[in-house]
Order: structure tokens, then sequence, then C-alpha cells
């Protein structure tokens, strides 16, 4: 799908005076789904969960703030979320939904969920973020990984001399970028193999550079986010909260989930057995079909 169409460049305004910009995915007609990308990541990466364009639900898939097309907003708590949420979903005539996030997009599901108890039907967490605020959650994390969380949390400003060469790079030559990850040795062999995938690596290629629109400011915001702890306890989600997760995940540890999951009462948490980070190209059917299967005992 090509990014020059309406459907994938879509701001709608928001109270405060903001854009947020989102993109659509699947059907109209079909049960909505608000799906929210990772860190960093944008609206245009989420096609790479698929083979085909989904034909059995419709997905929304917003920026967040500092991201794409979408607005930054100072001092931005992980709970605001759930309110720009809403504001799409209004303008969408949308009343019930379901909500999905991957890596970084986890915890911003969760937090729908938890904001928006009375029109949220079900929640996934996709390889979705921990609360990395503890050791445990951060054991068997990879070395990146913890020195660019280890920054956010004691000094974000810093994390631009992290961000911004990443970043130069991602925009002037994504390829680059995806093939030497592809080649890392340190990163999982079941990741690696989703990156050689020709399809996943295309369209991994074709959005890379729209994560970094506007920058790393969005990016560094929202690794302190991830960083710190959360502004809402997981504990009173009351929708059905089910968390998806390779094994060998290093950027999220299986552990931070599990330490996760235990504090949601009912959460079903689905472990994949060699796999790790980029478990959704594999398994995004079976996640929609049992979102899916919550709405329908909704109906």
């Amino acid at each position: 799908m090509p990014k020059s169409d309406a459907l994938f460049n879509q701001v709608v305004v928001l109270a405060d005076g903001r854009s947020l910009g989102y993109a659509e995915y699947g059907k109209p007609d079909q049960p909505p789904l608000f799906l929210f990308h990772g860190l960093p990541g944008s609206r245009l990466d989420v096609p790479e969960m698929w083979s085909e364009t989904p034909s059995n639900v419709r997905i929304i898939a917003p920026d967040r703030p500092g991201v794409g097309l979408s607005t930054f907003q100072p001092q931005r708590r992980l709970t605001d979320w759930s309110h720009d949420v809403r504001q799409l979903a209004d303008s969408l005539g949308i009343e019930r939904f379901l909500v999905a996030g991957f890596s970084g997009g986890g915890p911003h599901a969760l937090a729908v969920a938890h904001g928006l108890s009375n029109r949220v039907i079900a929640a996934a967490s996709i390889s979705g973020a921990g609360m990395f605020t503890s050791p445990d959650d951060r054991k068997g994390m990879n070395s990146l990984n913890r020195l660019i969380f280890a920054v956010a949390r004691m000094m974000p400003a810093v994390l631009w001399l992290i961000a911004a060469p990443h970043a130069r790079q991602v925009k002037r030559n994504p390829t680059k970028v995806i093939d030497k990850a592809a080649q890392d040795k340190h990163v999982p062999i079941a990741d690696r193999e989703v990156l050689l995938d020709p399809r996943t690596r295309e369209k991994m290629i074709d959005a890379g550079p729209e994560m970094f629109r506007q920058g790393v400011r969005g990016f560094i915001q929202e690794a302190h986010l991830a960083a710190t702890p959360w502004d809402f306890d997981p504990s009173a989600i009351k929708p059905p909260v089910s968390f998806w997760h390779g094994e060998m995940d290093t950027n999220v540890p299986i552990q931070s989930i599990k330490l996760l999951a235990g504090r949601i009462a009912g959460s079903r948490v689905t472990i994949f057995p060699g796999e790790g980070h980029l478990i959704v190209p594999r398994h995004w059917n079976e996640i929609v079909e049992e979102l899916l299967s919550f709405q329908e005992h909704h109906l």
C-alpha cells in the first residue's frame, strides 16, 4: 500500500489543539482494533505484522506524540494516551473497541484498557514492554536496551547522543540498518530470520524513516516513560488482557512480562519457545482471533 494513500496519512485535531496522525488497515465494516506501534515506530510500520491485509478486523494505528504526524506533547504521562485514543475513537464514531500494542506499544495498550475500561473490550500486549523499574524486570535484557533505559531513567537529555545518530542513519539508509540487525549475532536467530524475510524486510525499510520524521524528541520522551514507574496500577485493569511473548526475547525479557501479568487478575500469557521479539509475523492471526473471541462474547 503506498504511503501517499489518504488512508495512511489521516489526522484528527484534539481538544488541546494537537494533531494526532493515524492510518487505517483492513476492512472498515469489521470490528475495530486500535493497534499501537513499538518504540521506535509509527503508524506505517504495522503492516509488518501480517502477510496479507487482514479482512476480519478494522485496524486504526495512531502515531504517538512526537512521532510521524502526531504533535509532540510536553510533560506527557502514560495515562495521557487513553485521552488521545478516546478522542480518536469519538471522531470515528467508535464506541467499543479492542486494543493491542507491540513492544513499546504494550504499556500504552494497558494504559488505554485501564483508562477506558468501559470502552475497551479486550487488550493484547505483543512482545510488550514490562515495567523496567527493578533489576528483576531487566534481567536478561540485551546490553543496548539496558543502556538506553538506564540513561532514559536518570539522564534522558543525554539519550540524544545515542538516538540522534541512529535516527539519521534510519532516515538516510534504512536498508543498511535492517541488514545490519539481520547479521548481528547478538540478535536471536528467530528474529534474524524474520528480518531476512523479503516481505517483512521491505515493509520495515519502507516504514523506517517515518518514526523519526520529527527527530528524536518523541523517542526520548517515550523511553523515559518506559524506564520510570507507570502512573497507573496494572492490577486495576478490568478488561481481559493477554500477553504474547517469545521465550528468547532479549529486547523485553520474558521474566518482566511474567511479573507484570502476575499483577493483572485473569490475564493470560502465551509463550513461544525458541522465538524472540519479532513474533508477530508468525502469530498475528491467532492473536487477532483471540481478541475477536472477546468481541463475539461482547455482542
